[in-house]
């Protein structure tokens, strides 16, 4: 989604930024959708690559695929957080 030149820019302002109180809203919903679009692509790319075996016990992948569903919908849904940069940092009118 992001370009990685976005997310090594916002990081590096949150860093340089902390500790001064100042309000991470639009970098902190970018890093949730980040995050949960990677930890969604690894856990299916590891879901295609075990095929049947992923669904075993044994290998615990099936319950970190489902850990990363939660990434998803909890505690602010993604299309929330899209929502949220599309209101305020591309300040485009509400589209609900």
């Amino acid at each position: 989604m992001f370009k990685d030149i976005y997310t090594e820019r916002g990081l590096r302002k949150i860093i340089n930024a902390w500790g001064t109180y100042s309000l991470f809203g639009p970098e902190a919903n970018m890093a949730k959708l980040l995050v949960s679009e990677a930890t969604w692509a690894a856990g299916d790319m590891c879901m295609q690559t075990y095929g049947g075996f992923s669904f075993a016990e044994e290998y615990d992948i099936e319950r970190k695929f489902r850990e990363t569903r939660l990434f998803r919908k909890a505690p602010v849904s993604t299309n929330l957080v899209l929502s949220y940069i599309v209101e305020h940092i591309l300040k485009l009118p509400r589209s609900f």
